[in-house]
């Protein structure tokens, strides 16, 4: 098992490979390999998604990811 915190300025649901998996801010469990991310409707952040390999994680060192930011000045 892998884990991955995805970093948001607010608390918003976090989808991983088009499955509801947690919250943002939240350090979530996911299995190795490629996985997309991203947080869902509506669609006001950037980038859409983040394609990302996870591996060589664990629960006190999770993989931070620190892509996404609202877009248009909207969180």
């Amino acid at each position: 098992m892998e884990y991955v915190v995805v970093a948001y300025a607010v608390d918003r649901k976090v989808r991983i490979d088009g499955q509801d998996a947690g919250f943002t801010n939240d350090t979530l469990m996911v299995e190795k390999g490629h996985h997309t991310f991203d947080l869902g409707d509506p669609q006001d952040y950037q980038p859409a998604s983040v394609d990302t390999i996870v591996q060589g994680t664990n629960s006190v060192a999770p993989m931070i990811i620190k892509d996404f930011h609202p877009s248009g000045g909207n969180v």
